[in-house]
């Protein structure tokens, strides 16, 4: 189903589901860094409840929290912020798929295209 949509070849299309920063930081970074829940909410100044959330998936990364994340680890907000914009678009994909193949692309000149 999801081959079928083409928003730009530079877009996110992958034949299959994005990570969610939750399971990135589950996997990756609280092992390898030793972090427990606890420990990880206090050093990102929020309460256990967001970051156990965010690990089970159940909640998506803010802004602010991609800012703290990039402040934490040494990455930059950028880093976070893409890898939920992935997840965004896959779930978006997933509950309007049909509706958005309704839509009839117009005829773009290639300036525009290269502009957006």
């Amino acid at each position: 189903m999801y081959d079928e949509i083409c928003l730009r070849e530079d877009a996110l299309l992958i034949g299959r589901a994005p990570i969610h920063p939750g399971e990135f930081l589950r996997e990756d970074y609280m092992p390898e860094l030793g972090l427990s829940v606890a420990g990880l909410a206090k050093r990102l100044g929020v309460t256990r409840q967001t970051v156990n959330e965010i690990i089970r998936e159940k909640r998506g990364l803010s802004p602010e929290m991609c800012l703290r994340l990039g402040r934490l680890f040494g990455t930059t907000p950028q880093f976070w912020m893409n890898m939920q914009q992935k997840v965004d678009l896959w779930n978006s994909m997933e509950l309007h798929s049909e509706d958005i193949e309704k839509v009839e692309p117009l005829e773009v000149p290639e300036l525009v295209r290269a502009v957006g």
